[in-house]
């Protein structure tokens, strides 16, 4: 059976109703729960937990069972993935700020201590998730499509 990871974002689409999205996002759950067992990795949890739609463990808890989602451990091999394509990442990233949509990179200082800001665009977790996603399932349902294929190239996405 086809083991597909979903993404938080595809949740949170659902979630929040949102105009562009959450059609989309319910179509793809649709689809890949007919097509096989969707399951989240543990930082998909904590993210969604942490957005605050949720009053206690027992709401989410109902919410991924109500969607036939279950939690599942990253391997090993998952989270050593991870940590390499991070390690990718960190050595790619420009100095500075980076627009998200078309690249435009600015560089912004600090204005008590003069040194050059240069924050973080995607985080440990995003890639726990693609390591989780290529080493123990078959697919990740994702809206962020290009930034996986960057870093998980041999990681079947799907939208």
């Amino acid at each position: 059976m086809t083991r597909i990871s979903v993404d938080t974002n595809a949740l949170l689409a659902i979630l929040y109703d949102d105009d562009v999205h959450s059609g989309p996002a319910e179509a793809a759950l649709r689809d890949a729960y007919q097509r096989g067992r969707l399951v989240v990795a543990p930082v998909v949890y904590a993210e969604l937990a942490a957005d605050g739609h949720f009053e206690d463990v027992g709401a989410l808890d109902e919410f991924l069972a109500d969607m036939s989602i279950t939690v599942t451990d990253p391997s090993r091999e998952g989270l050593f993935r991870a940590a390499t394509a991070f390690d990718v990442y960190t050595s790619r990233r420009p100095d500075g700020l980076q627009c998200p949509e078309c690249g435009t990179e600015r560089t912004v200082t600090c204005p008590d201590c003069g040194h050059d800001l240069s924050p973080r665009q995607h985080v440990a977790a995003d890639f726990v998730i693609g390591g989780h996603a290529l080493a123990d399932g078959d697919e990740l349902l994702t809206f962020d499509r290009s930034f996986y294929e960057s870093y998980f190239p041999d990681l079947t996405v799907t939208r």
